[in-house]
């Protein structure tokens, strides 16, 4: 009696063109999801007021890379994603060593987050190795894996939900007269006109200004990278130098950073505003006087006349 052996066939052994498709997927993938990242980031600034120039420009960027992002993670028509993935990030490593070689700190590709330019073109260059590596000699046309496909439906979804739910959120909001203040989770805007014998109402978000509500004060609202505001702090450090006795507070708005050397009295107190907020006066620098807290007088700056005690 004879005993029949049934051999089993081997494993298949992965075909170099299946593991370069495999390897091409998993590169879009993360293409896609690093593009996501950088543009929620961005579109966070855009929606909190962070972002004041080429506003047009930003958000096309931000919404060209959602879109590149979701369609990478998808893996339809993988040839052409590929392809785009390629030049997209030849143009993002451009745009880095360009920013790099002008000596700036952070490239702003990833929004509220530093980065140094140095490191996203680091990034930029391994992801285009990347893409260039596993970019086919031709078109394939296997259609894309179905959990990425409604992943990336879910993504979408979601990004479009996020912006809707973070326009509303982050919608701006406004200093009223009497120092209340409606909204303004990101930008809020002030009529400083409009505080006229009222108490300053900008005291309630200024650390420190208590000293401020006693005697006559005239207080500066100003950005440190204002030139304007720079030439109006100058001029009236100058003068105080022969007037000791007169009180100047200078508040400066977020995002914080030094004046230059040698422009600010000793007697001058320095405040800063809240950095919960995004302060946007209607002018720059807004001069306020004030007596026992109340104000005055409200003006602007301008350079040749002297508009301070």
């Amino acid at each position: 009696m004879t005993q029949e052996t049934t051999i089993q066939p081997a494993s298949p052994i992965p075909q170099p063109q299946t593991v370069k498709r495999r390897a091409a997927d998993w590169v879009l993938f993360l293409a896609g999801a690093i593009l996501i990242i950088a543009g929620m980031l961005k579109a966070y600034d855009l929606l909190r007021g962070a972002v004041t120039t080429e506003y047009f420009f930003h958000c096309t960027e931000v919404l060209m890379e959602l879109a590149a992002g979701v369609w990478f993670i998808s893996s339809i028509a993988a040839y052409y994603a590929l392809r785009g993935g390629a030049l997209l990030f030849t143009i993002f490593l451009a745009v880095s060593l360009h920013r790099a070689w002008q000596g700036q700190i952070n490239c702003g590709c990833f929004g509220p987050v530093p980065m140094n330019p140095w490191i996203t073109a680091t990034m930029d260059g391994i992801f285009l190795l990347m893409l260039l590596a596993v970019i086919p000699a031709q078109e394939k046309t296997a259609p894309a894996e179905r959990w990425r496909t409604i992943l990336s439906a879910l993504l979408g979804l979601g990004i479009l939900c996020g912006i809707m739910g973070g326009a509303y959120y982050l919608k701006p909001g406004m200093l009223h007269a009497n120092g209340t203040l409606t909204g303004g989770h990101g930008v809020v805007f002030m009529q400083p006109p409009a505080w006229y014998a009222k108490r300053f109402p900008l005291a309630h978000y200024v650390p420190g200004s208590t000293a401020m509500m006693h005697g006559k004060w005239l207080a500066v609202i100003y950005f440190h990278t204002c030139p304007v505001c720079q030439h109006a702090i100058a001029g009236i450090s100058r003068r105080l130098e022969a007037h000791p006795d007169h009180h100047v507070a200078l508040i400066q708005l977020p995002p914080y950073g030094p004046l230059p050397k040698g422009i600010i009295n000793a007697h001058m107190l320095q405040l800063k505003a809240s950095d919960a907020h995004i302060w946007r006066p209607p002018f720059l620098p807004v001069l306020v006087d004030l007596h026992n807290g109340v104000v005055t007088r409200v003006r602007s700056y301008i350079p040749g006349a002297w508009y301070g005690f």
